[in-house]
């Protein structure tokens, strides 16, 4: 009951049909006045076994949200709103410790766009949940230009054993068509120094923007295999141009894409395929490829799940390891 359209940020079909969309609502800035979530309406024990990299058979793990928005602006990326807005460093602690006390989560995924915003913000996050004594793990999403070794090993320190990292690709020129305000010296850089204090780097790598060579492939397999320690699985995708996003607009303005109907309802039919080829290389030189560099990142994975899977039984049956939790996932 009521007159939707007078509320402002929904979208409704109307009772004759009709699609409407209000207009937006202004954005919340002070995040910290937004009550904590009901958690006791939801069964806590069921989302606390949700599996995060690094984490252990008996920690329990939840999501949590430190910020929205970013400060960076990639040309695959759409903004729901522009800007970054965090919250206090003390609500984010406070929000941790009610999960801790009353549904015992011992893990932390940080889901927002992204914690590493500044290395300042990082240091003072760091820096009070050492203080807190929290005694948690976390994982958050990172940007490379950050992350120097005197951040990493605070991060370290306070608990991080995850950072999730957009690099995309191993092209400089293709970095600088995403404007990712990256090169592939700095990300080098940054996995090197992540990977040596001890945290796993999430290496997330996509293919096909803006006149992007087909040989980038090949550098982004060369990397993956070199660089990632396999706490997740890691495949190449295809770009998607989603609306919203500059590479959506590119897309538009070279006849690419109708509109967002045809983007919808007739090119993205899966995150794996293609929905815009951006390239100079037909689509088949491009499945070809992806099929190749896939499964060769698929087979090393196996492979070292493998290896790691039988020292665990060595472990288990040659040391009598009572600490051991079963094989499977949960």
């Amino acid at each position: 009951k009521g007159n939707f359209s007078e509320v402002n940020g929904i979208a409704f079909i109307d009772n004759n049909g009709k699609f409407i969309q209000t207009k937006p609502r202004e954005l919340i800035q002070d995040l910290d006045n937004i009550p904590y979530p009901a958690w006791h309406l939801f069964n806590i024990d069921y989302y606390a076994l949700q599996r995060f990299p690094n984490i252990s058979k008996v920690d329990r793990s939840f999501s949590v949200l430190s910020g929205r928005g970013c400060t960076f602006e990639c040309n695959f990326c759409f903004r729901l709103d522009k800007g970054f807005r965090p919250r206090k460093t003390e609500s984010i602690i406070e929000e941790i410790k009610i999960l801790k006390e009353q549904y015992r989560i011992t893990y932390v995924a940080f889901m927002d766009e992204l914690l590493m915003n500044s290395k300042e913000r990082v240091k003072e996050f760091c820096e009070k949940v050492i203080e807190a004594n929290l005694n948690i793990k976390w994982d958050c999403n990172g940007r490379l230009n950050y992350a120097d070794i005197p951040t990493l090993t605070l991060m370290k320190k306070a608990g991080c054993v995850f950072i999730n990292y957009g690099i995309e690709s191993l092209d400089n020129a293709t970095l600088k068509v995403m404007n990712k305000a990256l090169t592939k010296d700095i990300i080098i850089k940054g996995i090197e120094n992540t990977l040596s204090v001890g945290i796993s780097p999430g290496l997330n790598i996509i293919y096909g923007n803006i006149n992007e060579p087909l040989s980038a492939i090949d550098e982004a397999v060369d990397f993956l295999l070199k660089y990632d320690d396999h706490a997740q699985l890691r495949t190449i995708r295809p770009v998607t141009p989603y609306p919203g996003s500059p590479l959506f607009d590119y897309a538009i303005k070279h006849e690419l894409l109708k509109d967002v109907e045809d983007f919808y309802e007739n090119k993205h039919t899966n995150s794996d395929l293609l929905s815009v080829n951006f390239t100079k290389n037909t689509d088949d030189e491009i499945y070809e490829k992806l099929n190749w560099a896939n499964k060769i990142l698929i087979n090393k994975h196996i492979e070292v799940q493998k290896h790691q899977m039988l020292k665990t039984c060595d472990k288990l049956y040659l040391t009598k390891d009572s600490t051991f939790r079963g094989f499977r996932h949960t």
